[in-house]
């Protein structure tokens, strides 16, 4: 069946409700585990469907966010998903605490049980009205992202689809571009000012709700961080500053040296090589060659492949009301994948298809297992991050003649990425310690970071950014609090498998589906040393990757 074909029922909130409370009777008074193991499996199957019409429409709302339907069911789910998750977490005591827990611990992953544990205090019934309203802007913030038209050239272009000039070989285009784009964002200052100064407080006034000085405590309980704490990242963004930084600042003093640039501008960072690398061919070539890729690379792949592009589960081409950036989601009852993206015609349209698809080829593997939980996020962007590596022993089918630019630009952006996303976690960080800090304060902080991280570029000149809001077009710090730093522990991850790669592609290889079977039944640190992969709290780790990166780039 193909996803515009399923059929769209809304789940109703309170027969959700009765049933999680029927079932958490049920399991309260389970005289076995076996008993206990055959309601929980009812249930699951039974909660799949919810998931399942939830997950759709919040598919075709991001299809279309104009669309009047959907819009009006997304609204639902914003008021519906608090009240349901803090059900969801009261039916998680009923196996934390459980009698028969260390017999379910045999049939379950033990992460699943300290993840609950989280979840339990994160889900607290005193924050639901809260939650709520934390959704409804999110839901805001996405609208207002996905109306702007940016005013370039005599034409109204989508927001997202503005990135494929900013890698184009005319410098001249590029700085226009961005100037636009940046306007765009100066222009909605008031409104995303005032969004996110919203969002702070009302999740500040969670936080304190449940006990804590301020969010950030409850922020890594939402993120599910079971195995490193704050004065790990702090550990780590010290190592990204004292190694991955200087690496990055050679880089791309390299990249102006060839270029011939006296200065190199916030416009010149998404450039690496002379010629711009674009994929050739139309849409339904790049897929054809995505069929072949991933019926060479694995049977599993090739099988995935075909089952989403029979089932149209993919959804590239940017337009107007559409969602602007990209995701991979599932649909349970299906056990199928869905894929969103913006093609742009830029280098980033190859990068989304491998990076998602490393998503959804997780997610099947993650149908196979019975678990209340999910994967962690920096796990999960493991999967994404070195599917887009291990490609590359295929990227001359979508680049022919500037393979070999293309893998600069690709490494040379992941090792230029990680102090960009330091820097997104940092800034955070920063606001949720302090979150009586005025607009300016922010920007201010911001643009202080940014010249520390990211010492090679400028923003002179640049409307909105030279006055530290370039971080108002990254989504994720309004609507997924510390999820960024999962990126860069993931995208350090990754250059591992790179570097391995590049030394036995079909041994890095098994290590990558050995890391994607684990999936969720391991947490992530004890999955790297699973995998035999270095930790990214280790100074000395930073030493080992900074250096294979640099022979693999001959910098």
């Amino acid at each position: 069946m193909k996803v515009s074909q399923i059929e769209y029922k809304r789940p109703e909130k309170d027969q959700a409700i009765a049933k999680i409370k029927q079932v958490k009777e049920l399991l309260s008074n389970a005289k076995s585990a076996e008993e206990f193991l055959a309601v929980h499996k009812d249930f699951k199957k039974e909660y799949s469907n919810f998931e399942t019409m939830a997950s759709l429409a919040y598919i075709r709302f991001s299809l279309n966010t104009q669309d009047e339907f959907y819009a009006k069911e997304q609204d639902y789910y914003d008021e519906a998903m608090p009240e349901i998750s803090v059900q969801l977490s009261q039916l998680s005591r009923c196996y934390v605490e459980s009698p028969f827990r260390s017999q379910l611990e045999k049939y379950f992953p033990k992460t699943m049980f300290d993840v609950m544990e989280m979840e339990i205090k994160a889900h607290d019934p005193a924050i639901l009205q809260e939650k709520i309203e934390e959704n409804k802007l999110c839901t805001e913030y996405t609208r207002l992202m996905s109306e702007i038209l940016v005013d370039y050239n005599g034409e109204q272009i989508p927001f997202p689809s503005m990135g494929k000039y900013f890698s184009n070989e005319d410098r001249e285009v590029r700085k226009s571009a961005v100037i636009a784009y940046a306007q765009a964002i100066e222009d909605r200052k008031d409104q995303l000012d005032e969004l996110y100064d919203r969002l702070v407080k009302v999740r500040t006034k969670m936080g304190q709700k449940l006990g804590y000085e301020g969010f950030s405590p409850l922020g890594y309980l939402r993120m599910q961080r079971t195995c490193y704490t704050k004065d790990d990242i702090a550990k780590f963004r010290a190592n990204v500053k004292k190694y991955l930084v200087p690496l990055a600042t050679k880089l791309r003093q390299k990249v102006q040296k060839d270029m011939g640039w006296d200065v190199q501008h916030y416009w010149d960072t998404s450039v690496f090589t002379q010629k711009e690398p674009k994929p050739f061919g139309t849409v339904d070539q790049i897929f054809e060659h995505g069929k072949k890729m991933y019926h060479e690379m694995d049977n599993e792949t090739g099988e995935l492949f075909d089952r989403m592009y029979q089932a149209e589960a993919f959804d590239v081409i940017s337009r107007k009301g559409k969602f602007g950036g990209g995701y991979c989601t599932c649909l349970p009852d299906y056990k199928l994948p869905f894929i969103l993206a913006n093609f742009n015609g830029s280098l980033g349209d190859i990068d989304v298809l491998t990076h998602e698809f490393g998503h959804a080829y997780a997610f099947a593997r993650a149908c196979e297992i019975d678990c209340m939980t999910e994967v962690a996020m920096e796990t999960a962007e493991v999967h994404s991050m070195s599917m887009e590596f291990l490609a590359y022993p295929w990227i001359e089918g979508f680049f022919g003649d500037c393979t070999e630019e293309y893998k600069f630009n690709h490494i040379g952006g992941a090792i230029t990425f990680i102090p960009y996303g330091t820097i997104v976690d940092y800034f955070q960080q920063e606001v949720y310690d302090n979150p009586n800090m005025s607009c300016q304060e922010r920007n201010q902080f911001y643009n202080k970071i940014e010249k520390e991280f990211l010492p090679y570029m400028t923003t002179e000149g640049i409307p909105a950014f030279e006055n530290g809001r370039r971080w108002q077009r990254q989504q994720h710090i309004y609507e997924s609090p510390f999820y960024y730093i999962d990126y860069c522990l993931a995208q350090f991850t990754s250059l591992q498998f790179l570097a391995l790669s590049q030394k036995d592609w079909k041994s890095a290889f098994e290590k990558y589906k050995k890391f994607v079977y684990i999936n969720c039944t391991e947490d992530f640190t004890t999955t790297l040393k699973h995998c035999d992969l270095l930790s990214p709290f280790e100074e000395e780790s930073f030493k080992e990757v900074v250096k294979a990166v640099e022979d693999i780039l001959k910098i």
